[in-house]
């Protein structure tokens, strides 16, 4: 008989090995989980940030003549700024916040500077996303690779489901626990599949960015970045600093209305204001095409110079143009934001049952792992109440840095308490009610600080998402009576009496 080469080991060095693999899957699921939630909950990122600071009344239009105001205002109070900045109100997104280098501020519809423009926890979301609270650069690429892995598991899912068609309305709600959570599973990422593998390819492909940047660059373009970056987003050219009067950005508005009516104006940016080489660019959105808006481009005067090409021009312009667009649902109004909400959420769900059913499978088999199950259940439902948590906490005037602090040892306590309880059922049941609770007390909270808002409809509509969601999440855990361990910790598991 040949004897293998590689060294015996103990049963416990091998438990211990087995250990730390579980553990690092449940790590790698656990991150590709906060991503898929933070995304989730960035559909309304607009919503949540107009209710986290409503500090100005609601502006439905800008005429270019106030525009023009508001420019000067700006430049008034930060001479030395090297770009101004007007966003401007859209039917979805009813603001006016303008500013320079120094940061942005809110306007009222008359143009005048009215408060800074602070959204903490909005920023501590999108910087969860995009980076997982990471060094930037970094922190994108590891998101990217999680897109990746999500489109290779997508797909191989797919492929490894022989019944598709035949199991699309399948859907058992009794019976062995493993087989609910299978198809539970199954089911979800069938129906959610074109969502999952759009919002997953557009995500890698923003993640990956940097690293494909860094290659073109080195291979078309001499090794300069920059040369790069201006063959896609258009060149500064050179600056001359001599002053001048401000650039007149009203003019180059009604220029952009006369020349296509159809591209609803949404950021100006003035470039190098108040020098004879400023310029203006506005971006104007095209509802008929996926590109974030195009570029047109306007001298001081407010003449026409040119446009980038985003909605007709290259393909890889337009591609890359459209990705935001694809992967956060940013067209098609309140409708498709819900639609992806909605999928959002399908797609938390498909993640966690999947390794439901990897302790299910190890639990039918005499191997369960009650401490890493009770876990995983700390992480599915700690990490939105953690969420709420935050938004909670930054209405108190908390910053950034001390929100992602707050959130990430939140998360690692959660899971130690997991470990501890070793009852995946009891811990999911706690983490229920601190959801609940942290949005109650979110809405109590901002409730407190920004009573005068409550007379804008959309801070009422935002509240009141809040404590509907709340009192539904509390509702469960409060009325469950006893023998808890028969409850469900997940949608469809039916928790250790069921094995």
């Amino acid at each position: 008989m040949a004897t293998s080469i590689w060294p015996k080991s103990s049963k416990a060095r091998v438990d211990r090995s087995l250990s730390a693999h579980s553990v690092m899957g449940l790590v790698i699921g656990a991150l590709m989980f906060i991503v898929c939630l933070s995304g989730t909950v960035a559909m309304f990122e607009d919503e949540i940030g107009w209710w986290e600071n409503p500090v100005q009344a609601p502006v439905e239009a800008v005429s270019p003549e106030i525009a023009q105001a508001a420019a000067i205002n700006v430049m008034a109070q930060q001479p030395d700024s090297t770009h101004l900045y007007l966003y401007l109100p859209r039917d979805n997104w009813q603001r006016f916040v303008i500013g320079g280098d120094d940061g942005l501020e809110t306007a009222d519809a008359q143009g005048a500077m009215t408060g800074r423009y602070e959204t903490a926890w909005n920023d501590f979301l999108i910087h969860l996303h995009y980076y997982l609270s990471l060094p930037t650069s970094f922190g994108m690429i590891v998101v990217a690779i999680l897109g990746v892995m999500l489109v290779a598991m997508a797909v191989s899912g797919l492929l490894a489901h022989p019944r598709i068609f035949r199991d699309a309305f399948r859907l058992r709600r009794k019976g062995q626990a493993r087989l609910v959570q299978a198809d539970l599973h199954n089911r979800l990422s069938v129906w959610t599949a074109p969502f999952t593998i759009a919002v997953a390819v557009t995500g890698a492909m923003i993640g990956l960015f940097v690293v494909v940047a860094m290659v073109l660059a080195q291979t078309s373009f001499d090794g300069d970045p920059r040369a790069l970056t201006e063959s896609i987003f258009g060149e500064e050219g050179e600056i001359d600093e001599s002053p001048a009067p401000l650039a007149d950005i009203g003019a180059a508005l009604v220029t952009m209305e006369e020349m296509v009516p159809d591209a609803k104006p949404f950021l100006a940016i003035v470039h190098d204001p108040g020098t004879a080489s400023q310029h203006t660019t506005i971006y104007g959105e095209h509802t008929d095409r996926l590109a974030y808006g195009e570029m047109y481009e306007f001298d001081a005067g407010g003449a026409y110079t040119g446009k980038a090409g985003y909605t007709d021009g290259a393909a890889g312009k337009q591609i890359a143009m459209s990705t935001y667009r694809l992967h956060f649902g940013d067209f098609g109004g309140l409708a498709m934001k819900v639609a992806y909400f909605v999928m959002g959420v399908g797609l938390c769900i498909v993640v966690a049952a999947g390794l439901n059913i990897y302790f299910l499978k190890r639990a039918e088999a005499g191997r369960g792992m009650p401490r890493l199950e009770a876990a995983w259940a700390a992480l599915v439902w700690g990490s939105p109440a953690l969420l709420a948590a935050t938004l909670a906490v930054s209405l108190l005037g908390v910053g950034m840095v001390s929100l992602t602090a707050v959130f990430w040892l939140g998360a690692l306590a959660l899971c130690g308490l997991g470990l501890v309880l070793r009852d995946q059922v009891k811990t999911a049941r706690w983490m229920r009610l601190g959801f609940g609770v942290s949005l109650l007390a979110a809405v109590g909270v901002h409730a407190a600080r920004f009573a005068e808002a409550y007379q804008w409809p959309h801070v009422w509509a935002v509240s009141a998402c809040f404590v509907i969601g709340g009192l539904v999440l509390l509702v469960r855990p409060l009325t469950q009576r006893g023998g808890a361990a028969r409850k469900p910790a997940y949608p469809g598991y039916a928790g250790p009496g069921a094995r």
